[in-house]
């Protein structure tokens, strides 16, 4: 039997979740029945070597084709030069160029996995987001959503069957995050002290993720801790205006800004805590490595969060928006050290046994391979039917 060729359709593999997912997802799956393929309609990016050292083709779309002009059209000629036979989509953008490329295509099939259900609140230009988000839904055969949550919200829009849509939670190597070793020498690079509690986050540093509450809450805490650091680990649109924020708040001296890093790991081994301030999430990859690092997590009851923090006992789960909740929850957790030691092993058990990465990659596999079969039965009863 010929392998199954898979392409992943990105906007472009930088060191970013959807990248890892993929990635993890390749490197542990069978090579004997899948042959893989990784695309991005903006460029590749730096994990280009990791994913040519798994033996994934990389593709860039970006660049022209021939006398092809749109980019649609390229993927088109890709698929039919390499007989792909499920292209496998992770944004509202690559939906629609898959779209396009596939219409007439009856041979093969399109699967997406929503990362995150845009909110209008979540960025700039939100509203018309959201709306282009939600209609993308529609495009592809099948929808993987990767939280039970986000399975019940797609579910909601009307017309989306549910034979349509298949929950396949997010998940990492556990074992990979758990760095104790490193914690001293990444708390001297970072100039942590014996007597700092190190307060972390690390994501994009955009709207959705509010940082500005974190900031505002960091400034409550320190009036009765103030040998606590806040660490904020990434890069994006918001980052100058909340360092000026910082400024104005009267915290600069006591938030450390790493910008972006490619050794989380390390990282997580320097925090003490670690929080989510987000209004808006998928099912944050972020607070899985936390736990898998063995910290004590803050995070706001959105999206699939509550699927991995059950409150006080595998961390605490606050209202979004509201920085004086957030400042209770992590002062709470600056008295208790002991409360923090027992949250901590509580969600390390919970990512150990729930979000293993093998159990996701399992459920991609079988995934395709259903879509396989029943693009088989169609193409059988296309054959049969009257012309």
């Amino acid at each position: 039997m010929e392998p199954i060729a898979i392409l992943h359709l990105m906007n472009g593999f930088g060191d970013a979740s959807i990248s890892w997912i993929v990635h993890r997802l390749i490197q542990l799956s069978d090579r004997e029945t899948f042959q893989w393929h990784v695309s991005g309609l903006c460029g590749l990016g730096t994990m280009q070597d990791k994913f040519d050292q798994i033996g994934a083709h990389t593709i860039d779309f970006s660049k022209p084709m021939n006398s092809r002009r749109y980019v649609w059209q390229r993927i088109r000629k890709y698929i039919r030069d390499n007989d792909i036979q499920i292209i496998h989509t992770h944004t509202p953008r690559t939906i629609i160029q898959a779209g396009l490329a596939t219409s007439r295509l009856p041979k093969i099939t399109h699967v997406a996995t929503k990362h995150t259900l845009t909110s209008p609140g979540d960025r700039k230009f939100g509203l018309p987001i959201a709306i282009f988000d939600r209609l993308s839904l529609y495009l592809p055969d099948q929808l993987v959503a990767v939280s039970n949550t986000m399975c019940g919200q797609i579910l909601a829009q009307p017309g989306i069957a549910s034979s349509r849509v298949r929950a396949i939670r997010n998940a990492i190597p556990v074992e990979s995050f758990y760095n104790p070793a490193k914690r001293e020498a990444c708390r001297n690079e970072l100039g942590l002290s014996l007597e700092n509690i190190a307060v972390g986050f690390s994501g994009r540093l955009e709207k959705v993720k509010r940082i500005d509450l974190l900031l505002y809450a960091h400034r409550e805490v320190l009036s009765e801790h103030p040998h606590t650091r806040l660490v904020i680990v990434g890069e994006g649109s918001k980052r100058q205006e909340w360092q000026l924020l910082a400024d104005q708040l009267g915290v600069s001296n006591t938030v450390i800004w790493t910008g972006f890093r490619t050794d989380m790991p390390r990282i997580l081994a320097a925090l003490d805590i670690y929080v989510v301030p987000s209004v808006n999430e998928g099912l944050s990859l972020s607070i899985l490595e936390a736990m898998a690092a063995g910290k004590p997590i803050i995070a706001t009851d959105v999206g699939g969060n509550s699927e991995m923090i059950i409150d006080d006992v595998t961390g605490i789960l606050i209202n979004p928006g509201s920085y004086k909740m957030l400042a209770t929850a992590i002062t709470v957790l600056l008295n208790q050290p002991d409360k923090r030691a027992r949250l901590s092993q509580a969600g390390h058990n919970l990512v150990t046994e729930n979000f293993n990465v093998q159990r996701m990659t399992d459920a991609y596999c079988e995934l395709y391979m259903d879509l396989i079969d029943n693009a088989g039965w169609k193409l059988v009863s296309q054959e049969i039917l009257p012309t």
